[in-house]
């Protein structure tokens, strides 16, 4: 083992003084006393002055070589003290810089056995309501009798993110361990708003806003449902007042959860879009492919939400190279009840059968497999007219329409499938001036606020006598029963108006679609129409096939007064995998002073029934004719809510 450089040293310098020096005394003085003393004493005979002479050069060399001796030993004494010294302050030094080293090692480096987390003996969870205590523990991962599973920073991250998944944004989290009664103490802040404020508008409009906001103070912040009823609230805008994109911020001001929600006013707004089946089809057997585009343009009023609204539409008919265009307006007067004014010129090609398919499905049966669903023609003209909103839910209608009517007939032989066989015969229309007058009235469940400024526009057109379709369920739990009920009546008189045509159509529709619960949805469609007069064909009733009666050719029937029953029962999900049963009765009367020249015209009742396999709005219908089942089967692909 190596010895202390402290205790070595003395010993070390011992035995260089012993060995060293008494070597050097023995042998060099021994030496220069033997040689030049017995020198000295052999010439003294010769010369005494000489000699002694000598003998004192010789004693002062000696002395001399002495005190060289004396000062080499101090030289070697002082080099051996600072070797002591310097090893002395070394170890000193090593020792320092060992402890620094073991102080800088991690305790995980120093002890590699691994701590056991403490067992949790119980959990207390307070403030916690809109999600239940189970569901905060598994967010937190706890177990009662088992060890934590982690630091209490990351259960108390855990817990939050599960809140904020469900929509509870401003949710916050406090986690306590008690060491000595191992019960965990999880205390929820879920976020509940003490005061609202709105920002970005009018003073008055943010009162009135407060005022009308379905959250309210001491409510539990939930974004979803925030937004659901900020949308709701701004609604009745149509466009006017909008959310920001920080739409909701919470202040702590003097210890009170404040909401602030930011919006914006903008002045106006233009929209240009491809709009392929919203006014004519965007592939028909008369026009081939129809290329448009669609514009809108509003001027928003903030205190009465009278916006002026611009709309627009352009088409390319490929088959005719014919141009197609609509260009209106319309502004609504007043406050609560609403007076709509507008107008519009147009050149379109139009049909009566959209109340039976839709624009997609009629486009996409004559572009794929060569199937006409409709009978077109071509109006171009002016109408003015309007609207009166009695009710939120209630609207009365009138309009003075002037406008050309033209045959038109199939022009295209393009389908992708089915190139052999022929597009099924346009009807034609009668050719003539229509001047006509037509009032009506509305009445849906939901209520007119929810429309767009182009719903709106679009519907005071009239271009849907028979109806339009129901608006689907907001998500899969909405159960909110939908309504509607139609009536308008078209008046076409040839002495007082200068009509081409002298007759009157009047038709009322009536359709209704009920969640019975989650999995289960009643629909039933009722329509009603009678005439008096002559009415041209592109006037004139037809049922039969998709759209109306399964398991019938396609306007089986046709005359001048209908009556139409469509009922459906689904069971399954409602945005996924469901079943249909459906039921259809229809029927179309002849009077006796007129004839029509149509297969089939004045049967007795249509009787369709069968089922149907759907995922969402897209569904596959297996209808027959009650008296001919199954012979009589007919498959349909829709992909649309037929009412």
């Amino acid at each position: 083992m190596p010895q202390n450089p402290a205790r070595l040293m003395p010993q070390t310098l011992a035995r260089l003084k012993g060995s060293r020096y008494q070597s050097l005394k023995g042998s060099r003085y021994q030496s220069l006393k033997g040689s030049r003393y017995q020198s000295l004493k052999g010439s003294r005979d010769r010369s005494p002055s000489r000699v002694a002479r000598a003998f004192q050069a010789s004693v002062a060399a000696f002395q001399a070589s002495v005190a060289a001796f004396q000062a080499s030993v101090a030289a070697f004494q002082a080099s051996v003290a600072a070797f002591q010294t310097s090893g002395i302050a070394a170890v000193q030094a090593s020792a320092i810089v060992a402890a620094c080293f073991l102080a800088a090692v991690p305790a995980s480096a120093q002890d590699t056995t691994p701590q056991p987390q403490p067992t949790v003996r119980d959990v207390q969870v307070r403030g916690a309501k809109e999600l239940s205590e189970p569901a905060v523990l598994r967010a937190g991962r706890l177990v009662v009798g088992e060890p934590l599973p982690d630091t209490s920073e990351a259960i108390r991250e855990r817990i939050e993110h599960r809140y904020h998944e469900e929509g509870y944004s401003f949710a916050r989290a406090t986690v306590m361990f008690d060491v000595d009664t191992r019960v965990l103490t999880l205390t929820i802040d879920e976020g509940v708003i003490d005061a609202i404020e709105f920002e970005g508008v009018d003073p008055k409009l943010a009162r009135t806003f407060a005022d009308e906001f379905a959250l309210r103070a001491g409510d539990v912040f939930n974004r979803a449902r925030a937004l659901h009823a900020l949308d709701a609230l701004l609604r009745p805008t149509r466009g006017a007042i909008r959310r920001s994109r920080r739409t909701f911020d919470v202040l702590d001001r003097n210890g009170q959860h404040v909401l602030i929600v930011d919006l914006r006013e903008p002045a106006g707004r233009f929209r240009l879009v491809p709009d392929l089946g919203d006014r004519e089809d965007w592939f028909s057997s008369v026009d081939g492919f129809v290329p448009s585009l669609g514009f809108g343009a509003a001027v928003f009023n903030h205190e009465t939400f009278n916006h002026a609204f611009v709309a627009g539409h352009i088409s390319i008919r490929s088959a005719t190279s014919r141009a197609g265009y609509a260009l209106g307006f319309e502004r609504p007067l007043f406050g609560r009840t609403k007076l709509f004014l507008g107008g519009e010129l147009h050149d379109l090609t139009a049909s009566d059968d959209q109340w039976q398919v839709s624009s997609a499905e009629a486009s996409l049966a004559a572009f794929g497999p060569r199937r006409s669903y409709r009978d077109y023609y071509r109006r171009r003209g002016v109408q003015i007219g309007g609207a009166l909103r009695v009710h939120p839910q209630v609207e009365l209608l009138f309009a003075w329409r002037g406008e050309r009517h033209e045959p038109l007939q199939a022009e295209t032989d393009f389908s992708l499938w089915n190139d052999d066989e022929l597009f099924r015969p346009n009807r034609a229309a009668a050719d003539g001036r229509l001047n006509a007058v037509i009032i009506g009235a509305s009445v849906d469940g939901d209520g007119f606020d929810r429309e767009s400024l182009e719903a709106t526009y679009r519907r005071h057109q009239l271009e849907t006598p028979f109806g339009e379709r129901l608006r689907g369920p907001d998500n899969d739990h909405d159960l909110t029963p939908r309504w509607r009920i139609d009536w308008t009546s078209e008046i076409s008189a040839s002495d007082a108006l200068q009509s081409d045509f002298d007759f009157s159509r009047h038709i009322i529709s009536g359709r209704t679609r009920v969640a019975l619960s989650r999995h289960q949805e009643f629909a039933a469609r009722a329509i009603g129409g009678w005439s008096d007069g002559v009415m041209p064909p592109q006037r004139q009733f037809a049922i039969g096939g998709i759209g109306s009666v399964h398991g019938y050719g396609f306007k089986e029937q046709v005359g001048d007064s209908l009556a139409l029953l469509n009922l459906e029962y689904s069971l399954g999900w409602r945005g996924g995998l469901h079943g249909i049963g459906f039921f259809d009765l229809g029927h179309t009367t002849i009077r006796q002073n007129q004839t029509l020249a149509v297969q089939g015209a004045g049967r007795p009742w249509l009787k369709g029934v069968g089922f149907g396999v759907g995922i969402g709005d897209v569904r596959i219908d297996f209808g027959s004719r009650l008296d001919a089942v199954p012979s009589s089967l007919q498959v349909l692909l829709r992909f649309g809510r037929t009412f």
